[in-house]
């Protein structure tokens, strides 16, 4: 276990290395000025103003002495300055990171809780009407376009009930219960439509699991299938369940921005559209880094997790 640990360990520095290097030459090969779109008209009239700019900023330096400064500062932990407020990129970051992690985390969460029940009910009854109506269900939750049901949700939750507020964000120190609320239906949003891609999963990797020698050598000593299913079936199975959440968990922070949009959260990749459209360097930069490194180390925790319900996984890699 401890050298697969330290192998993990090093493909994930690889990985978050070769990333900053990737995100830092992108970005520069993006069209457009940004000291021009700070200035605005004033860049076509004072080529001065722009010189100084440019030199304020360490665009006139070459492009590798820029990307060792920028390593330098990435490491100390600062990512610069925001062109459009000024302010540091970093206090930007602290703050949008948890909002989206917090909402991700806990669509994540509805997903698992109604995904695995309707993946195993799938798997255990097989062509009967339970199995093809769990079916149905997790066919039509991942093949709903976000956008969709988000809205239908807001529609039943927010208009005909009354329930929760359809948009905003209270912050939960100020008021936990409002900041609930307001999580609901963007989380549910996010829950229902990963829910089916679990079941599917789940139901597979189970029907897969139970018909392995072992399950059947446990019913043949006198298990019932219910216990069979829980006591030896499910714990092997839900290995590739693990992998498929970690996955979706680091791919959908920086893919969240329709649902963020739609529910007014300010989450990270709010802002990385906002930076985007302003031709913001450092907070694209700082944005892409962090969606990178979260995703680096949400794959290692699966990585990790699975070698220990699986000790097969710990020779391979």
């Amino acid at each position: 276990m401890p050298a697969f640990i330290a192998r993990r360990l090093l493909a994930a520095l690889a990985s978050l290395s070769l990333a900053a290097c990737v995100v830092f030459f992108a970005i520069h090969m993006l069209p457009g000025d940004p000291v021009a779109m700070m200035l605005g008209e004033q860049a076509g009239s004072d080529p001065q103003t722009v010189a100084h700019m440019r030199a304020q900023l360490g665009l006139d330096q070459p492009l590798a002495v820029q990307f060792r400064q920028w390593g330098a500062q990435v490491f100390r932990g600062e990512f610069g300055t925001s062109l459009r407020t000024g302010e540091a990129v970093s206090s930007e970051l602290i703050r949008r990171i948890p909002r989206s992690l917090e909402l991700i985390a806990a669509g994540l969460a509805i997903a698992v809780l109604l995904g695995v029940p309707l993946g195993v009910v799938a798997a255990r009854k097989r062509g009967k009407a339970a199995g093809m109506l769990a079916s149905v269900i997790a066919v039509a939750g991942f093949s709903s376009p976000v956008f969709v049901l988000g809205i239908v949700l807001v529609l039943i939750f927010s208009l005909w009930l009354p329930w929760l507020p359809s948009s905003g964000y209270v912050p939960f120190a100020d008021d936990p219960v409002a900041h609930l609320m307001c999580l609901a239906l963007p989380a549910l949003t996010v829950g229902l439509n990963f829910m089916g891609v679990v079941a599917r999963m789940m139901r597979a990797s189970l029907t897969d699991t139970m018909g392995k020698d072992y399950v059947r050598l446990a019913r043949a000593k006198g298990l019932s299938p219910a216990r069979a299913i829980w006591r030896h079936a499910l714990p092997n199975a839900i290995a590739p369940v693990v992998a498929i959440v970690g996955i979706r968990a680091g791919s959908m922070l920086g893919g969240m921005v329709i649902i963020e949009a739609l529910f007014d959260w300010p989450g990270l990749s709010s802002l990385l559209v906002s930076a985007a459209f302003a031709r913001d360097y450092p907070v694209i930069q700082g944005c892409l880094l962090a969606i990178f490194a979260i995703f680096i180390l949400i794959s290692l925790a699966v990585d990790l997790i699975q070698g220990m319900l699986d000790p097969r996984m710990r020779g391979k890699g």
